[in-house]
């Protein structure tokens, strides 16, 4: 991405409440919006990678756009989590924690972290774990 993605707070991030009418929120839940990542804790590359993912879907198709899809719209919200996981397992080179990262991916698209959108089977097809 050509412009600096800025990290804040969790509690700055300005569409907090009305995720938290879709989604499970924890102090760990990041967010990615309009070129900046909202999270409590540092966070390695490539979780990185897979919010700046989001940040490039939302450029790419239009803030407004993807965030109304992403809370209203289960097929939406799974098709651009599994772009920005895939994208962020594309850039593990340890095998072992690509292995542990992929089934923690599956983990969450099954969790009400995304709404439960998808089974454990079906995730588990999609990121190839038998």
């Amino acid at each position: 991405m050509s412009q600096q993605v800025q990290i804040k707070p969790q509690a700055e991030f300005p569409l907090l409440k009305e995720y938290s009418q879709y989604f499970d929120i924890t102090p760990r839940t990041i967010f990615a919006w309009n070129n900046a990542i909202y999270t409590n804790y540092a966070l390695p590359n490539d979780l990185l990678i897979h919010e700046r993912t989001h940040l490039e879907q939302q450029k790419r198709e239009g803030l407004e756009h993807w965030v109304k899809n992403y809370l209203k719209d289960p097929k939406y919200r799974l098709r651009q989590e599994i772009e920005a996981y895939k994208h962020q397992l594309s850039t593990v080179r340890d095998r072992e924690l690509r292995n542990k990262i992929r089934l923690e991916s599956i983990d969450n698209l099954c969790s009400s972290l995304y709404g439960n959108i998808i089974t454990r089977e079906k995730a588990q097809l999609i990121f190839k774990v038998k």
